[in-house]
């Protein structure tokens, strides 16, 4: 009997080293921020491991938006679009379903269009091209992104006589912006700094973002929601002088893979106009939009 007890506790001694590696979480950093050990990396995924600010305007992807001016030189209807999308490249998995490091690139055209003028005049067009690195872990997420933006003012309003005075100046700048955010699947935070590492205009560099989100459970059928944004942004440029984002809605998921929506949603800006060449013109709009996530 005594043999028996003790061939029993030397299978359980056994099967305790055997677990109590796994019951682990992680050990040290490298174990926190590798990939899982064998995991093998996914060429052009679906969507991000970060998930793009809601309320951010310059995000690149499909958008399309009516909006109402409030300016110091007048009230004038504007039609915004965006043309563009982050495309994963690789991303290699983590321990966690969801978790991992993923590698993209993304690029944009956005422009505003004078919905007043007898020919939609075009206003402005910023073009955005980048790389961004991102990582997931829990309900932590984070991403460095490299971007270059050049913006262009319209034709139209160059030969026009317009009731504000632009000089045009050659605008063109190459970033580096940090975003670090945590969330709980329904209510998310966020924030970062970005600064202009090179650039042909004598600009000054720093500029700083935070905000929050809200993604309701599905209640419109097995994949619509309702969401909610609120971004707040400054650049030492304008002396610091607080930009505030507003955007709420409804977001439509596909029923095969979440990262493709459709979102309706109704927005608010007040601060500095978040267009290329009106960068020091204070403003205030509201609009309709539609933006698809390929």
């Amino acid at each position: 009997m005594i043999g028996a007890l003790l061939c029993s506790l030397a299978v359980f001694a056994s099967a305790a080293e055997t677990i109590e590696p796994a019951q682990t979480r992680w050990q040290t950093w490298r174990d926190w921020i590798l990939p899982a050990q064998g995991g093998q990396a996914t060429l052009f995924p679906l969507g991000d491991v970060f998930s793009p600010p809601l309320a951010d305007p310059k995000q690149p992807r499909f958008q399309a938006a009516w909006q109402r001016y409030h300016t110091d030189f007048g009230e004038f209807s504007v039609g915004s679009v965006g043309f563009g999308e982050n495309l994963g490249i690789a991303r290699w998995p983590g321990k966690r379903e969801g978790d991992g490091w993923q590698l993209g690139v993304s690029g944009a055209v956005f422009a505003i269009f004078n919905l007043d003028a007898p020919s939609h005049d075009l206003i402005n067009a910023d073009y955005v091209i980048g790389f961004p690195l991102s990582v997931r872990k829990d309900h932590w997420s984070a991403r460095l992104r490299l971007f270059h933006q050049s913006s262009h003012l319209g034709d139209e309003f160059l030969l026009e006589s317009q009731p504000i005075a632009i000089t045009r100046i050659n605008l063109s700048y190459e970033v580096l912006e940090a975003l670090l955010s945590w969330d709980n699947h329904q209510f998310r935070l966020y924030g970062g700094p970005s600064r202009i590492l090179s650039t042909v205009t004598p600009l000054k560099r720093n500029r700083v973002q935070a905000g929050a989100e809200y993604r309701s459970r599905p209640w419109l059928g097995p994949s619509g929601r309702s969401f909610a944004g609120a971004e707040w942004s400054a650049w030492e440029e304008n002396d610091w002088r607080g930009n505030i984002s507003l955007k709420a809605g409804l977001l439509l998921s596909s029923p095969y893979h979440e990262a493709r929506s459709v979102q309706l949603y109704g927005e608010f800006f007040s601060g500095e106009m978040p267009h290329g060449q009106f960068y020091k013109l204070q403003t205030r709009y509201y609009g309709l939009g539609l933006a698809l996530s390929l």
